[in-house]
């Protein structure tokens, strides 16, 4: 691929997705672009581009989403997982005790395994009769969303994050792939989302995942969609980021959780009737980049000395 067709693929993607690549991705972008050539019949690149600055809006679309990046498997970043199933959803549990209602987004869910995850994690500490648990996947990509919605999955992709136990508890084999269990599906929905829309919903969020998403963004832009997911929040909401991410302005409106790898919680909750962590839960914001996904790495859950049982529970905090 020229670099003149690289550079205006790298256009097209700020101008339509909002998304800030570099020569660093030459090579994916190249490759991406090389898979869907062929799947189109297209005779070359210079062909394919010679289209797109046509303007023909449906071909827009169909690169943007073939360019999307996405890594993505079941219980990505386990320690994140293991903290979010042990720490963090005990705290919500509790303060919406009195509802019993739960609500989750992911924000940039690819083919759907994050999702399946969190709802795996839900079912197994909340339960499905007496609560209303309402956890829905958004992605730009409509092949990822269509994938995700049938919840199939091959056997690299299933055995990817997944240990025998959850998988025969959550999946049923059929044929040589491995569906999801009608109970784990029923709590989730997907729809096709590009982040720079609008979106509005009926109710907010209690816990909003976004990893690995917001750092493909322009910083303006990162800006702009921190506020935004801010917004789609209940006051005192968490907030998963990827491992690391360093978002522009994210300080401004969420402060990391001491602790609790790519956690954030509302500034807000200092104003809320409610709050999920005692004050001293959070460290100065601005730490959060350092501090972010430092115990992914280990093999297995160790829980923090911040996290020891002296901490005040949530029913402790509620009566003050």
């Amino acid at each position: 691929m020229r670099k003149t067709d690289f550079e205006f693929l790298i256009e097209l993607l700020h101008q339509n997705a909002g998304w800030s690549f570099s020569e660093r991705e030459y090579f994916a972008i190249d490759k991406k672009i090389s898979n869907f050539i062929r799947e189109k019949n297209y005779p070359s690149v210079e062909d394919l581009i010679a289209d797109l600055k046509s303007g023909h809006k449906a071909l827009v679309s169909q690169v943007i989403e073939t360019l999307a990046f996405s890594d993505t498997r079941f219980f990505r970043d386990y320690a994140v997982f293991e903290q979010f199933e042990n720490y963090v959803l005990p705290l919500v549990k509790e303060a919406n005790r009195s509802q019993k209602k739960l609500r989750i987004l992911s924000l940039g869910c690819s083919t759907g395994q994050e999702v399946y995850s969190i709802a795996i994690c839900v079912s197994r500490l909340i339960g499905l009769s007496d609560w209303q648990v309402n956890i829905i996947g958004t992605d730009l990509s409509s092949t990822a969303i269509a994938r995700a919605q049938r919840g199939y999955y091959d056997q690299f992709e299933i055995q990817t994050g997944l240990n025998a136990g959850t998988m025969v508890e959550n999946f049923t084999l059929d044929g040589d792939s491995w569906r999801v269990n009608d109970e784990i599906k029923k709590m989730v929905e997907f729809r096709r989302y590009n982040l720079l829309d609008d979106l509005t919903f009926n109710e907010k969020f209690d816990i909003i995942f976004c990893r690995n998403v917001l750092r493909f963004f322009m910083p303006d832009i990162q800006y702009k969609l921190s506020e935004k997911i801010h917004d789609m929040q209940i006051p005192g909401g968490i907030l998963y980021l990827g491992k690391g991410e360093n978002i522009k302005g994210m300080n401004d409106f969420y402060g990391a959780i001491s602790g609790v790898s790519c956690a954030y919680q509302s500034k807000l909750m200092k104003e809320a009737a409610v709050r999920l962590m005692p004050d001293e839960a959070l460290i100065i914001p601005g730490d959060a980049a350092s501090e972010s996904g430092k115990d992914d790495d280990m093999p297995r859950f160790i829980r923090p000395a911040s996290l020891t049982p002296k901490r005040p529970l949530i029913s402790e905090v509620l009566r003050k």
